[in-house]
C-alpha cells in the first residue's frame, strides 16, 4: 500500500515538472489536404480537428508562405519548437530540429516565408511530420504540439506544384495602380513602359472581374499651360492605344488628361518633374 502511494507521488510530481501537453492533429484514417487552384493563387491546406487548419498559399507575383489558422487561439506568444518527426509506421528515422520559429498574437499566430514553408513541403513530401510546440497561452505547465501529417500529402502536393507553374506574373493588388513615366515633352512609350503595361494586358485577360481602365495624363510644368494639357492627351492616348491594340475592349477605358493641375511633388528640381512626368492607370473590378 505504501508503495502504492509512494508511486502516485512520483507520477504526480513527474507531471508537475514537465507540464501537460495538448496534442493537435489529424487522424490517420481521416487525414487530408485540400487544394484551391487558379491562376491567381495556389492554396494547398490541412484540415486539423478540434485546431483549425495549417496552410500553404502562393499567391501569383508573392513567395510562398505558410501559416497556421486556428479557430481560437492555444499558444502563447514567443518562439514555437518546430520539429520534423518521422511518422508513426516508420520510427526509425531520425528527427530533426528546423528550429524555433515566431507566434504572434493574431489570428495567424505562425506565419513562414519562403524558406522555412518550403522546407515544410520538403519534409512532408518525405513523409515526415512536422510539429510546433509551443506553451500553452493560459498555462505555464502545459504545452501546445500542433501537427501535420503527411497521409494523402503527395498527390495534393503534385496538383499544387503543377498550379505553381500556372500562376500570372502578378496579382491585383500589385497592378490595380500603375504609373509610366516619360521624358521631357515626349509622349512615346518607353520600353519599361511597354513591358509594364504587356503585364497589366496579361492579368486583366485572365481576370474576367476586372470592370474598367482609368488611364489619365499629367506634365511637369515646363512650358505654357495649353502645351502641357495637349501633352498630357497625347501621353494618355498613347497608354490607351497601345491597350486597345493588345486587344483590351476600348469602352473599359476612361481616358483624361490634366496638364501640370496634378503634381504628385512639387516642381522645384529635375528629380521633381521627372516624377511629374507620367500616366497613370488604375483598374477596377468587382468582386466574383
Amino acid at each position: 500500500m505504501l508503495l502504492k502511494q509512494l508511486l502516485w507521488v512520483l507520477i504526480l510530481l513527474t507531471t508537475s515538472l514537465q507540464g501537460w501537453a495538448i496534442k493537435y492533429a489529424a487522424p490517420m484514417a481521416s487525414a487530408e489536404w485540400n487544394l484551391e487552384l487558379s491562376p491567381f493563387e495556389c492554396r494547398m491546406w490541412q484540415p486539423i480537428p478540434v485546431y483549425g487548419d495549417a496552410v500553404f498559399q502562393y499567391r501569383a507575383g508573392e513567395k510562398q508562405k505558410f501559416f497556421l489558422a486556428p479557430t481560437r487561439k492555444t499558444m502563447k506568444t514567443g518562439k514555437a519548437l518546430l520539429v520534423s518527426s518521422p511518422p508513426v509506421w516508420d520510427e526509425t528515422r531520425p528527427s530533426q530540429q528546423l528550429g524555433y520559429v515566431p507566434v504572434n498574437d493574431s489570428n495567424r499566430p505562425v506565419q513562414l516565408k519562403a524558406t522555412q514553408a518550403n522546407q515544410l513541403l520538403t519534409e512532408l513530401d518525405k513523409g515526415m511530420t512536422p510539429v510546433f510546440t509551443r506553451q500553452s497561452w493560459y498555462s505555464d505547465t502545459e504545452r501546445v504540439h500542433v501537427g501535420l501529417s503527411s497521409i494523402n500529402f503527395r498527390k495534393s502536393y503534385q496538383e499544387y506544384r503543377k498550379c505553381l507553374a500556372t500562376l500570372l506574373p502578378v496579382n491585383f493588388d500589385q497592378i490595380a495602380k500603375s504609373r509610366l513615366r516619360f521624358a521631357s515633352a515626349r509622349w512615346e512609350l518607353t520600353p519599361d513602359s511597354i513591358k509594364r503595361l504587356d503585364t497589366i494586358v496579361h492579368y486583366v485577360k485572365a481576370d474576367p472581374s476586372v470592370t474598367g481602365f482609368f488611364v489619365d495624363g499629367h506634365t511637369d510644368d515646363m512650358g505654357r499651360r495649353l502645351a502641357n494639357l495637349d501633352l498630357s492627351k497625347k501621353r494618355a492616348e498613347a497608354v490607351t492605344k497601345y491597350l486597345v491594340a493588345k486587344g483590351i475592349d476600348e469602352s473599359l477605358i476612361t481616358t483624361r488628361y490634366h496638364g501640370e493641375r496634378y503634381p504628385i511633388v512639387k516642381n522645384k528640381d529635375a528629380k521633381s518633374r521627372r516624377l511629374n512626368r507620367r500616366v497613370t492607370i488604375r483598374l477596377e473590378r468587382t468582386e466574383l
